[in-house]
Parts: C-alpha cells; structure tokens; sequence
C-alpha cells in the first residue's frame, strides 16, 4: 500500500488538535480545581473544589471550618442561578466544619460557580467563585 506522508502527517495533526479541544475538562480529571483563598469576614476559613465526573457532571463541593457549632445558610450558584440551597450546622465532631457535595450539569463554555455560607448568629458569611 502506497501513502503520502504529507498528508498522513497533517491529518494526524490535525486530529490530535481536534481531540484536544474536545476535552477542555481533561487537565481537571486530576482532582479537579480547588479555590481558597476567599476568606470569609470573620475566623471561618473555606474552599470550593470542582471536577467533572465519569458522567462528565461537575462534582462541587463546599466547605466551611468554622470556630463554632452554628447553624448556617448555604448556597450554590451556577453561572448566576441559584442551583442548590440549605441550611447545616456545624458538626462538632468534624472540627466544627461542614461540608456539602452537589452535582451539576457541564454547560458549553466556562461555568461560574459560587459557593456562599451565612452563619446565622453571628452574620459571619464565607463566599468563593470558581470560573471553571
């Protein structure tokens, strides 16, 4: 069998490239992306962790050490929508911390995602934003 090489080579380039740009989210199948350094207005310390699933679903996980056993109000925005909202108190057991895991869909494009905590005596609120 005869093949041109220039052809073979630029088809191989050029399929390669394809299969790169089709999969923005590999780089993330790692562990995902982790962002902490928002502080929240008081002592309470979070991070905001978001990698894609085997469903290729965004897995986002919020999470709060707090230096106190308080309830408080949560939420999870995705590109600007309210997606999940609650209310936890802070476990004693776990270092007075709470964490909350949600699924989301994978929009086309870079997705916003905002995690944001209130703690309901004190006022204290902890917020982080990830474009992911």
């Amino acid at each position: 069998m005869f093949v041109r090489r220039s052809p073979a080579i630029v088809l191989s380039l050029a399929l390669s490239a394809a299969a790169l740009a089709l999969a923005p989210w590999a780089q993330a199948s790692d562990g995902g992306t982790v962002k902490d350094d928002d502080p929240c207005s008081a002592s309470s310390t979070n991070r905001l962790r978001v990698s894609v699933d085997d469903d290729g679903r965004l897995q986002v996980v919020g999470v709060v050490w707090s230096d106190d056993d308080d309830y408080w109000q949560w939420k999870f925005k995705h590109n600007g929508d309210v997606s999940a909202a609650g209310s936890v108190k802070a476990n004693d057991d776990t270092n007075r911390s709470f964490r909350i895991v949600r699924t989301m869909v994978d929009l086309a494009g870079t997705d916003g995602i905002l995690f944001r905590a209130e703690n309901q005596r004190t006022g204290e609120v902890c917020r982080n934003y990830l474009d992911y």
